[in-house]
């Protein structure tokens, strides 16, 4: 009976993260990135208007579904963010995925929803500092001042050639950048190059 070689998990950026966070400067102020690996998410569409959808993601996963375009709830170590007129992703940074997951599927059995989990494929990067924002706006296109980009603002845009979705945690000096596995080594050394 051969045993079974052990699964160990490993995030995108086991080669290059593991070394801790990357102090970061910008045109004299510094900022600190890092990535968030593991992060359990899951990829939920339905009908904003229909209420019994609304409220088992309200019961089920204790966050309000975002309707405004760009906007997210948080609440804790969740967060759920609004991707389209259908399409919300939730982040679970608790440990708690599969049981909400499954409790969503059960729930939501019969109606025209989906939930997918999507946590494998994606990864987290905060960049958290005074020079955050000028940090990301060298190969970012969005305007991430705080009259623009608040606390609380949310998109889906790039980051030199990596699409990413970039939620304003402080104004200006905290941001979380959720991006697919597979631009996770690229854009972290992109970032750190570009905050030498």
């Amino acid at each position: 009976n051969a045993s079974m070689p052990e699964v160990v998990m490993e995030s995108p950026l086991a080669g290059i993260a593991r070394l801790g966070q990357r102090v970061l400067v910008v045109d004299g102020k510094s900022c600190a990135l890092s990535e968030v690996p593991f992060v359990e998410m899951l990829n939920l569409r339905g009908d904003a208007n229909d209420a019994l959808f609304t409220q088992t993601i309200l019961s089920v996963a204790g966050l309000a579904l975002p309707t405004l375009p760009n906007t997210a709830s948080i609440a804790g170590q969740r967060q759920l963010l609004w991707l389209g007129p259908n399409e919300w992703l939730l982040k679970l940074q608790d440990s708690q995925g599969d049981a909400v997951e499954s409790a969503l599927r059960t729930a939501l059995q019969g109606q025209h929803t989906s939930v997918v989990e999507v946590g494998d494929g994606n990864t987290t990067l905060t960049v958290k500092g005074a020079a955050a924002a000028d940090l990301l706006s060298r190969g970012c296109p969005l305007d991430l001042h705080p009259r623009v980009f608040p606390a609380g603002a949310l998109a889906q845009t790039h980051i030199a050639k990596a699409g990413a979705t970039v939620l304003c945690l402080e104004a200006a000096t905290s941001f979380e950048l959720t991006v697919r596995r597979s631009f996770a080594d690229y854009l972290f050394r992109w970032l750190c190059e570009a905050g030498q």
